[in-house]
């Protein structure tokens, strides 16, 4: 498939991808730590109903979660049957899958969400300009179809050309899997193709999929527990409401395509360098502290080695 081009050989867009959460949708200021006390306890009630403690079984649900968190940092989708496998490899307790998955789609279904505000209307002018639309989501620690549920509140089918979330797959974002195969399924080559996300896993897997990316930034300035992600040296741009963005379409898609342009030409030249933290959503490794390469000395002269 080759990309269509306006008349001066400018790439011309035709499909947006969004992450889910904290994108299009936001928690209220208490939303995260009650849903993640009701989502914990899925899992930790059926440990004591077995005989554990309740502080033992706690502390066995967070060990699980960090093991899934890091496969997932590693591009793997993990499934709600593959942490049962863990726990009872931790424990030799294993919850029902669907059991803990219907609790917790009940207490996704329960916790006080809402769309981001301005995205609808936004959403709708996106369509007007023809637009494609699409989801690519991470779905670690919730069944897929408490995800597609909640798509469906904001009228998936009419809205949506495209949803792709990890746990109907092999891999996660960082991995640029979803990324392209939502690209397939829009009927999009990558290079016209803008993903929004909130998370350096988004950033990353744009960067890696050859996808222009626009980071979202309006979200409210909670503390998650999530890691950082490898970033690309190449600065993409932010937007910080869904109504700039739909006012500035045209510039935010200028920036972002140059930056995956000036991405592309480096031509993935060395590792990409990591990034200021950032609080994205909870269940990914936190990674060690980047350390500064020293600088090479000039003229004959060697450079003492400094002590300790």
């Amino acid at each position: 498939m080759r990309p269509e081009r306006a008349d001066r050989g400018r790439l011309v867009p035709r499909a947006v991808t969004i992450d889910l959460w904290h994108t299009l949708i936001a928690f209220s200021r208490a939303g995260p730590r009650n849903y993640e006390r009701a989502r914990r306890s899925a899992w930790i009630d059926p440990l004591v109903a077995h005989g554990l403690s309740r502080r033992a079984a706690e502390s066995d649900v967070r060990a699980m979660e960090e093991w899934a968190g890091r496969r997932e940092a590693r591009g793997h989708s993990v499934s709600l049957a593959e942490q049962a496998d863990e726990l009872e490899r931790l424990v030799g307790v294993r919850p029902a899958p669907d059991r803990v998955g219907h609790a917790i789609a009940f207490a996704l279904a329960s916790a006080s969400l809402r769309w981001s505000p301005g995205l609808r209307p936004a959403l709708a002018r996106l369509r007007r300009r023809g637009l494609r639309l699409g989801v690519v989501s991470n779905i670690l620690y919730e069944p897929p179809e408490a995800a597609h549920a909640l798509l469906r509140r904001l009228g998936e089918r009419r809205v949506f050309d495209a949803v792709v979330i990890s746990s109907d797959g092999p891999d996660a974002k960082p991995s640029p899997g979803p990324i392209r195969r939502a690209a397939e399924r829009l009927g999009v080559h990558p290079s016209e193709l803008l993903h929004i996300g909130d998370s350096p896993a988004d950033l990353v897997a744009a960067d890696r999929a050859g996808v222009a990316f626009l980071r979202f930034t309006g979200r409210p300035r909670l503390r998650l527990t999530e890691p950082l992600a490898p970033i690309p040296k190449v600065r993409y741009p932010s937007v910080g409401s869904w109504t700039e963005l739909a006012d500035e379409f045209d510039q935010l898609w200028s920036r972002a395509s140059a930056a995956r342009d000036r991405s592309l030409r480096r031509g993935r030249s060395g590792p990409a360098r990591p990034g200021p933290r950032a609080a994205v959503r909870a269940g990914e490794s936190r990674p060690a502290t980047p350390i500064a390469p020293r600088s090479r000395p000039t003229g004959r002269r060697r450079a003492r080695r400094p002590r300790g």
